[in-house]
């Protein structure tokens, strides 16, 4: 077997400096990226490919550090501007209103019903009258909020029932 180690150390620095890159970027997880963040993402990923196999293994290194440069620009923007936020990004989009779903918005969106009550299943949600509003998230999940009848139950929900029942407090 052939072994390139010049091809060998050109890939390990690359992927090493893309990770460093991309740490140093704030990168959290695939789920939280917006359209710009995949595109970009994306690029970043054919630019290190292509540092692999071109000579020029600085310039692939340059290219993925302004790719960054111009992400951490566009999310400082979007942070300073709601209506440049509103272009890149986009809004939550509700599908699910007083437990009745939107049909427009949801052909709209190209998700058929049966995907999102599987979503809603996935989530342990299993009728959607239980459901007050729910969104379609910027970066595709689900957000919902419950019914007051639908939420579960909590800490403060019992100690006030045992209050009013004359019982001990903090169980």
């Amino acid at each position: 077997m052939d072994v390139s180690w010049h091809l060998v150390w050109k890939c390990t620095l690359l992927v090493l400096v893309g990770i460093a890159l991309l740490r140093l970027s704030g990168r959290k997880s695939i789920a939280q990226m917006n359209v710009a963040t995949t595109v970009i993402m994306i690029s970043i990923g054919e630019l290190i490919a292509q540092g692999i196999i071109e000579k020029s293994i600085w310039r692939a290194i340059a290219a993925v550090a302004l790719f960054l440069i111009v992400l951490v620009i566009l999310e400082i923007l979007e942070i300073r501007s709601s209506r440049l936020k509103k272009m890149i990004t986009g809004e939550a989009v509700v599908v699910i209103r007083d437990g009745k779903l939107d049909m427009q918005m949801l052909r709209k969106l190209r998700i058929t019903v049966s995907q999102l009550e599987m979503r809603l299943r996935q989530l342990g949600i299993s009728n959607i009258a239980d459901i007050k509003q729910g969104f379609i998230e910027t970066n595709g999940e689900l957000g919902y909020e419950l019914t007051e009848e639908a939420k579960p139950v909590t800490k403060r929900d019992l100690d006030m029932l045992l209050t009013l029942l004359g019982g001990k407090r903090g169980v």
